[in-house]
């Protein structure tokens, strides 16, 4: 028994030695280490959507602050308590002014459409005479905005 238990010991201590010192070599061909090329290069072909790119630069623009979080104005458009008629402001909206945001909140009990990203009041007047005209009922809010200082959506 004291036999078998010195074995499996002996046995245990080779492998774990074993275990610990192992080693990686990589070898390169020496053409390889000349031009600059990886082995694994050759043989690798990345296939992406060219709206990954998109996404990139906009992660950089956003961690550079010409895309970052402020505060700022939207007009209020619509605020009651009938959800289809909020849907449907939001609607006839989005289908007057499509390149100009539109976030619909729910507040309880009431709902609230609000439209743009403006920095200061005077850059809100314009469409806020506009909205005037359209729905009757419209005001200029103090919000949380995106402030986009790229010039592109």
């Amino acid at each position: 028994m004291k036999l078998v238990l010195q074995i499996l010991f002996l046995l245990s201590a080779v492998c774990y030695g074993t275990n610990t010192a192992a080693q990686m070599t990589v070898n390169y061909p020496a053409d390889a280490v000349a031009k600059k090329v990886q082995p694994w290069d050759t043989n690798v072909r990345i296939f992406k959507d060219p709206r990954v790119d998109f996404l990139v630069d906009k992660h950089k623009n956003i961690l550079r602050g010409l895309i970052r979080p402020g505060r700022g104005y939207r007009i209020q458009i619509y605020s009651g308590t009938d959800r289809a008629k909020a849907i449907q402001r939001k609607v006839d909206f989005m289908r007057r002014y499509p390149a100009i945001r539109t976030y619909m909140v729910y507040v309880q009990p009431q709902y609230r459409v609000k439209v743009g990203d403006f920095v200061t009041r005077e850059d809100a007047i314009e469409l806020y005479r506009e909205s005037i005209a359209l729905y009757g009922a419209a005001m200029i809010v103090p919000d949380a905005i995106t402030v986009n200082t790229l010039g592109d959506d």
